[in-house]
């Protein structure tokens, strides 16, 4: 984890230098420091249907956002610290980490490069949600990502695109089960008309975790763009993930030499083949905006597997005033571990109205309440609601050279 914070340190030291030196051409840099406080109360801490504790949180967030922007450079970096208290269980209070660099230099014409990376370190159990569907328990996740790419225009309708990722996961608690994962995506787009375009992929993943647990996946893919002016977007893929999982389990035999039974690891592979689709859309007014995301895929999970997982999104944003705002934020997420020795399913689904309130330029105050309820089905079955109210105050003072 030391080497991915030192790894986007170099990437902050080569973009700020290549700023540096363009700075005096014209190009503009917008450096944006802000302050966050927050306070909340959080009914099920654990997100457990047994180990049910409320408590009252206070969070304080200084972050600093930078972006840069050349006729052939762009350059995003959000470098930030969540400082968590609890005011009845103070041993669970963290500092999180969150950095995230985002790059794209046009080389060519027709050749075009790009990099994303973060590194996050988070004591909370949302990432784990929403990369795979499943829950955890508030323990410390570390996950350090790098995706290089890039993108060729073969004619003025075609254009092809090659990445690769590089994601590792890191656990603190004992029972849950540190991977890395290696990915390749290529593509190929078609512009179909000045609104549509034509997309396929072909995607090869490899999952490596800290047991003797692996699984390979390729997933072709087929879809569509699509873009009318300024006020929709739309892009859709669809397809399959033919996985090959490796795990191995404990098996009772008999010693070939002694004749005494022994317990000895067995692999055990499975091949399995399930529907793969992914949606996103954003529609925009004169005074608001409405996001929706479907994405139905597979991932690696904490407990050594493979999760099935569902996740939707619906984020809705309304201006009543020049100051005053609100917000909606419907969502539902569904996993199911793919194994034949587990029938586990999870259910999570709920709903964020929240809203905001411009007190000036920079000086922003904002409410939210969330009701999210849990249904697991298989062997043990159980289910519970969370409950939270979310108070914030936020500071930001952008500068621009």
């Amino acid at each position: 984890m030391e080497r991915g914070r030192v790894l986007l340190c170099c990437w902050l030291t080569v973009w700020a230098v290549l700023g540096g030196t363009t700075a005096a051409w014209g190009y503009r840099w917008a450096i944006t420091p802000a302050v966050e406080v927050k306070g909340q109360y959080l009914n099920n801490i654990y997100n457990s249907p047994r180990l049910r504790k409320s408590d009252y949180l206070v969070y304080g967030r200084p972050s600093l956002a930078l972006n840069y922007e050349s006729e052939t450079t762009k350059f995003g970096g959000t470098f930030a610290l969540l400082g968590m208290h609890y005011f009845q269980n103070d041993s669970l209070d963290r500092i999180n980490q969150y950095y995230n660099i985002n790059g794209s230099y046009k080389a060519t014409p027709r050749l075009g490069l790009q990099l994303a990376t973060s590194f996050i370190t988070d004591s909370t159990a949302t990432e784990e949600l929403i990369a795979s569907g499943t829950v955890i328990n508030r323990t410390t996740r570390t996950s350090f990502f790098a995706a290089p790419s890039l993108s060729y225009l073969l004619t003025e309708r075609w254009s092809t695109s090659l990445q690769y990722g590089f994601q590792m996961v890191d656990y603190q608690q004992l029972g849950y089960n540190n991977y890395e994962n290696h990915t390749i995506v290529h593509g190929f787009d078609y512009l179909l008309s000045d609104k549509t375009s034509l997309l396929t992929r072909l995607t090869a993943s490899y999952y490596k975790y800290s047991i003797d647990n692996a699984f390979t996946s390729l997933g072709p893919q087929i879809g569509f763009s699509y873009k009318y002016l300024e006020k929709w977007d739309m892009t859709f893929l669809g397809g399959l993930n033919i996985s090959r999982i490796k795990s191995s389990t404990r098996v009772l035999a008999a010693d070939t030499f002694t004749g005494f039974l022994v317990v000895r690891q067995q692999p055990l592979i499975r091949r399995t083949t399930n529907p793969f689709f992914s949606l996103g859309t954003n529609y925009r007014w004169q005074t608001g905006t409405m996001g929706l995301s479907y994405s139905r895929s597979l991932s690696a999970n904490a407990y050594g597997g493979q999760s099935q997982y569902n996740n939707f999104n619906l984020t809705i944003n309304q201006n009543m005033t020049e100051k005053f705002s609100l917000s909606l934020n419907p969502y539902f997420y569904t996993s199911s571990i793919d194994d034949p020795r587990s029938d586990y399913s999870s259910y999570y689904y709920g709903i964020r109205p929240g809203l905001s309130y411009k007190i000036t330029d920079k000086f922003t105050m904002g409410a939210s309440y969330n009701f999210a309820y849990r249904q697991v089905k298989g062997t043990s079955k159980y289910s519970y609601p969370i409950n939270d109210v979310m108070l914030t105050l936020t500071y930001s003072y952008p500068t621009f050279y």
